[in-house]
C-alpha cells in the first residue's frame, strides 16, 4: 500500500480545510453525539482505556456515541481528522508534525504517552546491542514512519541513514521478519515488539531513542482544529478519556478482556504486561500536576528532529502543535496525575 506523495498529501490538506461543516459525522442522536476515534495500530495494550470506556459505558455517559477503528493504511488517519470525516486520532508524534507541517488542520488536545516509546530492537543473537552496532544492516520500517526520527540514534553511533537499509513492510510482519533472520534488526515501541518477541522465545536487545538522549514527544490524541475549537464534543471526550484511564488502573484484566475480544490474536497476559510498563511510563515530570500535558521544549525538539532529516515541508512552531485548554479544565486531569504518581487526590 503506496504512502501518500507530497502534492496529495498537500492536496487533502487543502481538501480538508473545505469540508462544510454539515458533512461531518458527527450528529446528535437523542442526548449522544457520534464520534469516531481513529488508532495509531490495530487494537493491542496501549489501547485497553479506550476499549474499557467504550463497554464501561464512560464516553456514553458524557454524551459521546464511539466508534472505535483501527489504523488506516499509509498517512491518511490524520487526514481522516482533518477532512471531519472522523473527529479524534490516537497520533504517533513523527507523523502528526508531518501532518501538520503540510497543512492539515489538526490539533493535540492531549498527551497520551510523554515520550517517545520508538527504539531499535534485535535478537540477543545478533550482538547487536549499540548504534554503531547497525552498520550495513537490514532494519524494518513501516511506510508511514518518518525516517528522521532514526536520525539522533544512528548519529550517537557515528552512523547516517546511508549505512542501513530500511526494509518496508506491512505492520504485524516485522516481527516475524527479525525472529526469522529476515531483517537484523526492527523499528517499534519499546515495551511492543520486543516483548512479544520474548514471549515467543527471541530475547531481544532494545535501544529506546529517549536512552539515547532523543527529546522527542510520545503519543498523543488528536482533533479536527474546527472542532476543537467548538470545544464541546472535544472537552467531553477528553474528560471520559481521563475517566476511562482511571478505570483501566484498577481493572486492567478487564480492561484487556475488551482488547482481546476485538484482537483475538493478542496474549492476554503479554498485553496487561505491556500496559503496566505504560502506567509506569506516565509518571513522566511532564505530567506532574496534571495528567495530558504537553512539554513545549520537546514539541520543538520533535520538529527540529524531522526537519534536520529533511521530513518536513515547512517547520510549524512548536506553539501551534498542542493546547491545554482541555486539560487544564478537566478535574479528572489531576486526579490521574495523582493516580499514576501514587499521591493522595487533592
Amino acid at each position: 500500500m503506496a504512502t501518500l506523495g507530497r502534492r496529495t498529501f498537500v492536496a487533502l490538506g487543502a481538501l480538508a480545510a473545505a469540508v462544510p461543516e454539515g458533512l461531518r459525522p458527527a450528529r446528535a442522536q437523542g442526548r449522544l453525539q457520534d464520534a469516531i476515534l481513529r488508532l495509531n495500530f490495530t487494537p493491542w495494550g496501549m489501547h485497553a482505556q479506550y476499549y474499557a470506556g467504550l463497554r464501561q459505558n464512560i464516553y456514553r455517559a458524557e454524551g459521546i456515541n464511539l466508534e472505535i477503528r483501527p489504523a488506516a493504511a499509509g498517512q491518511q488517519n490524520e487526514v481522516f481528522i482533518a477532512a471531519g470525516r472522523e473527529q479524534f486520532l490516537v497520533a504517533n508524534a513523527d507523523g502528526y508534525i508531518k501532518s501538520r507541517a503540510a497543512g492539515l488542520p489538526v490539533v493535540a488536545v492531549m498527551a497520551d504517552q510523554p515520550d517517545t516509546p520508538f527504539s531499535v530492537f534485535a535478537l540477543r543473537t545478533t550482538n547487536i546491542s549499540r548504534p554503531e552496532h547497525l552498520r550495513g544492516k537490514r532494519i524494518t520500517w513501516f511506510q508511514s514512519q518518518v525516517k528522521g526520527l532514526l536520525d539522533p540514534l544512528l548519529q550517537s553511533g557515528g552512523l547516517t541513514r546511508n549505512d542501513i537499509t530500511f526494509l518496508t513492510v506491512s505492520r504485524g510482519a516485522e516481527v516475524q521478519m527479525v525472529a526469522a533472520g529476515q531483517a537484523d534488526a526492527g523499528f517499534g515501541f519499546s515495551y511492543g515488539q520486543p516483548l512479544t518477541l520474548e514471549e515467543r522465545g527471541f530475547p531481544c536487545n532494545v535501544m529506546a531513542l529517549k536512552d539515547f538522549g532523543v527529546k522527542f514527544c510520545g503519543t498523543s490524541i488528536v482533533a479536527n482544529e474546527r472542532e476543537a475549537g467548538r470545544g464541546d464534543l472535544t472537552e467531553r471526550f477528553v474528560r471520559a478519556t481521563m475517566k476511562s484511564l482511571i478505570w483501566t488502573h484498577a481493572n486492567m484484566d478487564t480492561a484487556m478482556n475488551y482488547v482481546v475480544e476485538v484482537a483475538p490474536d493478542r496474549s492476554h497476559a503479554l498485553e496487561v504486561r505491556k500496559l503496566r510498563i505504560i502506567y509506569e511510563m506516565y509518571r513522566s515530570p511532564d505530567f506532574a500536576e496534571r495528567f495530558g500535558r504537553f512539554d513545549e521544549a520537546k514539541w520543538a525538539s520533535s520538529v527540529e528532529y524531522l526537519a534536520e532529516g529533511g521530513d518536513l515541508q515547512r517547520k510549524p512552531t512548536a506553539r501551534e502543535l498542542y493546547t491545554h485548554q482541555f486539560v487544564d479544565r478537566i478535574e479528572e486531569a489531576k486526579q490521574l496525575s495523582a493516580l499514576v504518581h501514587g499521591r493522595p487526590a487533592s
